[in-house]
């Protein structure tokens, strides 16, 4: 089985969209040759190996409901963007003010 990969998912909601559990994006991984953590290039295709045990109850409610699980979050992408402090981040005269 093939999935493609939509904008913000990782191996994590592939794993629990198409297989029903999270444990399952490991073999996802290593079938694809991805860290876990790997962020996902939307439009990708991602083999889902055979021999992954499918918890088919989950699959077919993320089914019926249309629920594409995209839980990826970049703070690129965000409205919220985190104020860096620390001195290599300062800048005399400017958010350092010497008197």
């Amino acid at each position: 089985m093939k999935a493609i990969v939509l904008h913000n998912q990782s191996l994590f909601d592939i794993s629990i969209r198409y297989t029903g559990t999270i444990e399952n994006a490991f073999k996802i991984a290593v079938a694809n040759g991805l860290s876990p953590t790997d962020e996902l290039e939307p439009g990708a295709q991602l083999i889902i190996p055979s021999d992954v045990e499918i918890n088919n109850d989950v699959v077919n409610y993320f089914a019926g409901k249309g629920i594409q699980p995209a839980t990826g979050f970049n703070y690129i992408e965000s409205e919220i963007t985190p104020e860096l402090e620390g001195i290599s981040y300062w800048i005399l005269n400017k958010n350092f003010i010497v008197q």
